[in-house]
């Protein structure tokens, strides 16, 4: 066997999900290494993108048809994940109280909710209100999906409490949140 790399276990654990600072080790060796973690995953068509400041850091395959100089025979490794209605009102609403967290000077580094409170926020937007205990059934379901795609971060503790965690910022930017804000009012609009 060829000599293996010392970050090798960064491309490994990147390869299968974003890597966070409490990930420790890893990521300590991922800042270490990171500009030869780069070059690496550029000659097999990955970018790496890391986001110090908040802590994480994930693998995104540039489109082929960009200037990015990606072949497009290349093959799709990270797969898309297209989200509900449903998931997407979750996301926007948890990325705006994001935004209004940071712009809030409150010395906290993350943002943590009850599912009470996300359940709360959430129920608003949801069509089925007469039955509240298949709202609440349906509103869990959704954060459960959230939670799976790596937005909400379960704690351990009595109450049940999320983090939001600052990757779902990579996933909708500011600029982005707007639109898609509108795109959900119009949606919302045709299926009244």
């Amino acid at each position: 066997m060829a000599d293996i790399v010392p970050y090798a276990p960064v491309v490994l654990r990147l390869l299968q999900g974003p890597l966070y600072q409490e990930n420790g080790e890893i990521w300590n060796l991922l800042l270490q290494y990171e500009a030869a973690v780069q070059s690496y995953l550029a000659r097999i068509g990955l970018a790496l993108v890391v986001a110090e400041v908040d802590g994480y850091a994930y693998l995104h395959q540039p489109e082929p048809d960009n200037d990015e100089g990606v072949s497009p025979a290349l093959p799709r490794l990270l797969r898309r994940v297209r989200l509900t209605y449903d998931v997407t009102l979750l996301c926007v609403l948890l990325r705006e109280r994001l935004l209004q967290f940071e712009t809030r000077a409150t010395g906290s580094t993350r943002l943590v909710l009850t599912a009470e409170q996300i359940r709360e926020m959430a129920s608003l937007f949801f069509q089925e209100r007469a039955d509240e205990v298949r709202l609440l059934r349906e509103l869990d379901r959704v954060i459960r999906q959230v939670e799976e795609l790596g937005f909400l971060r379960r704690l351990q503790g009595q109450e049940i409490a999320y983090e939001i965690r600052p990757i779902l910022k990579a996933r909708i930017s500011a600029d982005q949140l707007v639109e898609i804000k509108q795109k959900l009012q119009d949606y919302a609009n045709t299926a009244a």
